[in-house]
C-alpha cells in the first residue's frame, strides 16, 4: 500500500487510466479486472433509491458529481438538474466521460474536469448537491468530507452511495481478489461507523443499507428465474435490512447528509 497522500493519488489515477483504457483497446482483459461486474446485477434497488433522492433534492440544481468515472452517472443526473461538474484523478477516465455526454448530447449541461478530489479548487458554496458514487474509498475520507462541505452552499445536501466493509465474509472477498482493486482501496472501503466522521461535517446524517439475500440471485442472473427471485429477496431485505442485529451486514448503503457545519 502506498504510504503517501502523492504516492497513493498515482497509484490510483494509474490504475484507473489502465482499467478505462482497456475498456476500449482490451475487452477479454477488461474483463479479468472488472470480473466482480456480475454483482453490479443485483443492485437495482440502491440505484433506484440513489436517483430517487437525487430527483427529489436536486432537480434544477448545481451538482457535483464527485469522482465522476465514466460519466454514466453524471448524465443521468443532466437529465434533471441545472448542470452537473464531473471531476475525477484520472485523465483518461475524465476523456471517456466527457465523450459520453457529448454522444448522448449533454455537453452544454455537464462540465468535467481532471481535479484531486480532496484539494478541491470551486469556490466555496458553489454546488447545490453533491453526489458520490462508489468512490470515498479511494480516499482519505476526512479529506474529502471537509472539501464536500466546503464547496456545499449552506443549505446543501449530500449523497453518498458505497460499498460497506461491515460484513466479514462479503469483505473476505474482497481481500482474495486484489485484482481488483488497489490496496487503499481494500483497507478503505467504508464502514457503517464512519457516520462519526461525517457528523463531524453535517448536522444531519441519514443510512439506508441494501444488498444482503439479494446476492443468492447473482448465480441466476443469465437465467428465466433470475427477475423473479431478485424481486424475492429485494422484499426480504427492505425488512431484514432494518433490524438493528442485520442493518450493517449490506453490501451498500446510501449515506444522506443535510445541514452542513458552518466554519468559524
Amino acid at each position: 500500500m502506498s504510504t503517501t497522500p502523492e504516492a497513493r493519488k498515482t497509484e490510483e489515477a494509474e490504475f484507473h487510466d489502465k482499467l478505462r483504457g482497456l475498456y476500449q483497446t482490451d475487452p477479454k482483459l477488461y474483463g479479468y479486472y472488472t470480473s466482480n461486474e456480475k454483482f453490479y446485477a443485483v443492485v437495482r434497488s440502491s440505484d433506484d433509491f440513489f436517483y430517487s433522492w437525487l430527483r427529489q433534492n436536486a432537480t434544477g440544481k448545481r451538482i457535483l458529481d464527485f469522482g465522476c468515472g465514466n460519466g454514466i452517472a453524471t448524465t443521468e443526473l443532466a437529465r434533471f438538474a441545472e448542470h452537473v461538474t464531473g471531476i475525477d484523478i484520472s485523465p483518461e477516465t475524465v476523456r471517456i466521460a466527457s465523450d459520453h455526454a457529448k454522444s448522448l448530447g449533454f455537453e452544454s449541461r455537464t462540465t468535467f474536469t481532471v481535479m484531486d478530489a480532496e484539494n478541491l479548487t470551486f469556490q466555496p458554496g458553489s454546488f447545490d448537491v453533491v453526489s458520490v458514487r462508489g468512490v470515498l474509498h479511494h480516499m482519505d475520507l476526512g479529506l474529502a468530507l471537509a472539501q464536500i462541505r466546503k464547496v456545499l452552499a449552506p443549505d446543501g445536501k449530500a449523497i453518498f452511495l458505497e460499498a460497506l466493509a461491515n460484513n466479514p465474509i462479503i469483505h473476505a472477498y474482497r481481500k482474495r481478489t486484489p485484482h481488483l482493486r488497489t490496496a487503499w482501496e481494500t483497507e478503505h472501503i467504508l464502514r457503517f461507523e464512519d457516520t462519526v466522521k461525517m457528523r463531524a461535517h453535517f448536522n444531519n446524517v441519514e443510512v439506508r443499507t441494501f444488498h444482503l439475500a439479494v446476492l443468492a440471485a447473482v448465480p441466476l442472473r443469465k437465467t428465466r428465474l433470475f427477475k423473479p427471485a431478485r424481486a424475492v429477496l429485494e422484499r426480504f431485505d427492505r425488512a431484514a435490512l432494518r433490524l438493528p442485529g442485520l442493518r450493517k451486514q449490506g453490501w451498500m448503503a446510501c449515506f444522506m447528509l443535510s445541514e452542513p457545519i458552518q466554519q468559524a
